[in-house]
């Protein structure tokens, strides 16, 4: 059996773990080292079992406690491999050189059961990425924080059982709140999130089985309402996997079963 969980995500922070055999890997660090162990305990996960840790990108929503994270627990933490000292952001982070782990994006990973790849999004933070990650023939798609869909996320999105993916904005919600013109443009731009209707379109551009099982992440505590992301799904939504929307900073765990698994 396959253990996993959404840790919290959205403004407050943002963290996924998926765990088997022994052995766990954390995504992303938006919250500090206290909350980070009482989350997966709280999650029936074992804190001590984690053995890497993956950064999507350096905004501190997501990265904020990788650096206390590693310092404390000496476990890797993996960044994309042109994230140096030379951005302010990391350097900030004091990650010591024997903890700081590099991956390349479409290479994978390779820790126990685990196949962890990284690959490119696009967002305003230095080289960027999501996840697709593989243990005992099934698949997990983390995709947030990216403005853009590409074609290598349709596939990852066909394989996968479980995805964690961004719904940030309604966008009428965001031309009609408080935001400053410049700052609904980089949210809605190439740089910036997915809205509900994308999130909407991408799940039923994919082909899958309906056994699929989807996160709705990153929701804007400004900008989005669950109320209208679900009214949103029973309109347009032909996808035909179960949903689950994720209030901002909440956390959401479940099992997925190695057995009759389909990759």
């Amino acid at each position: 059996m396959i253990r996993y969980a959404v840790l919290g995500s959205g403004s407050s922070g943002n963290s996924y773990i998926i765990s088997y055999n022994g052995c766990s890997i954390l995504f992303d660090a938006g919250f500090s080292l206290k909350q980070l162990r009482e989350r997966t305990q709280r999650s029936g996960i074992d804190f001590s079992t984690v053995q890497a840790l993956f950064i999507t990108h350096l905004h501190p929503d997501h990265a904020r406690g990788a650096g206390v994270f590693a310092r404390k627990t000496n476990v890797p933490v993996f960044f994309h491999d042109s994230i140096d000292d030379q951005y302010s952001q990391f350097a900030a982070l004091k990650i010591p050189s024997d903890s700081h782990s590099h991956f390349s994006p479409d290479a994978a990973v390779i820790i126990k059961d685990f196949s962890v790849t990284g690959f490119y999004t696009s967002h305003d933070s230095p080289h960027c990425v999501g996840f697709f990650i593989e243990v005992k023939g099934r698949a997990f798609l983390l995709l947030t924080d990216t403005g853009v869909l590409l074609p290598h996320m349709y596939n990852y999105g066909e394989r996968s059982d479980v995805l964690f993916l961004e719904a940030n904005y309604d966008s009428s919600m965001l031309e009609r709140g408080p935001y400053p013109y410049p700052l609904k443009r980089r949210i809605s731009g190439e740089f910036g999130h997915l809205s509900n209707s994308d999130a909407i379109g991408f799940l039923n551009t994919i082909s899958t089985p309906k056994d699929q099982h989807v996160y709705f992440c990153h929701l804007s505590k400004t900008n989005n309402d669950e109320n209208i992301l679900l009214r949103s799904c029973e309109n347009g939504l032909t996808w035909k996997g179960a949903r689950t929307i994720c209030t901002n900073g909440e956390m959401y765990s479940s099992t997925i079963s190695i057995e009759g698994n389909r990759l």
